[in-house]
């Protein structure tokens, strides 16, 4: 539910290893499937704590553009407590590669559920050496969000990455202290990923959101 790990994962690797294939054929495809115990979005469980599958496919082309659809499973507060649902996520954009150092993206992403609500959110990025910078405008909500994440690459002991998110102009996402609402809220998070095999991930991730407990999550990713 809405901008997730599992795109900041194939995107950020837009302007290194998937350009570099890119220079092979015009197309290329990736994707990835993971089993986790929690679906976490910007400090926030989006599947009550719970497991979630999800899976992503994109298609490259070397000129920069690309699309892809994903799908996620997850949990929400119904009329009768806690129910299932599904979301299917539809997004297209543009990475320019300026160098193996810098590099600029724009991303458009339609998110669709399946009690049948969706929402469209843009978002624009910029990736300097191991430090990646976006900006998320969701057009539905009218709510920005800010974002910083920096790779600690561990040679043979995978990448951690730190991250840190910022909402503002945020009042219809409901954030309540003490009964008042919020129109701002930070959240924090360690994520590590360990390869067990060439196309299996070991993921690990722990966040912190303002208005929230803390958020755990351990799960695999196959890589494809």
């Amino acid at each position: 539910m809405k901008h997730k790990m599992i795109i900041s994962l194939l995107l950020c690797g837009l302007g290194s290893m998937q350009y570099a294939q890119a220079q092979e054929s015009a197309f290329q495809t990736s994707g990835v499937i993971m089993g986790l115990s929690n679906y976490l979005w910007r400090g926030l469980t989006i599947s009550d704590d719970k497991p979630s599958l999800q899976a992503d496919i994109m298609l490259e082309h070397e000129t920069g553009f690309y699309a892809g659809v994903a799908f996620e499973t997850y949990r929400y507060q119904g009329d009768e407590g806690i129910e299932k649902d599904y979301e299917i996520d539809y997004y297209a954009g543009y990475y320019l590669t300026v160098n193996d150092e810098l590099g600029f993206g724009f991303n458009a992403m339609r998110y669709t559920y399946g009690d049948n609500h969706s929402n469209l959110e843009y978002t624009l990025s910029m990736d300097y050496n191991s430090l990646n910078l976006a900006l998320n405008y969701d057009q539905d909500f009218e709510t920005w969000y800010s974002e910083a994440n920096y790779a600690l690459p561990l040679a043979q002991y995978g990448e951690l990455v730190i991250h840190g998110g910022y909402y503002f102009d945020a009042e219809t996402m409901g954030f309540e202290d003490k009964g008042e609402l919020k129109n701002s809220a930070y959240d924090l998070a360690l994520r590590y990923s360990y390869p067990l095999l060439s196309q299996l991930d070991l993921l690990l991730e722990a966040s912190y959101q303002e208005f929230e407990h803390d958020h755990y999550m351990i799960g695999l990713a196959f890589n494809f």
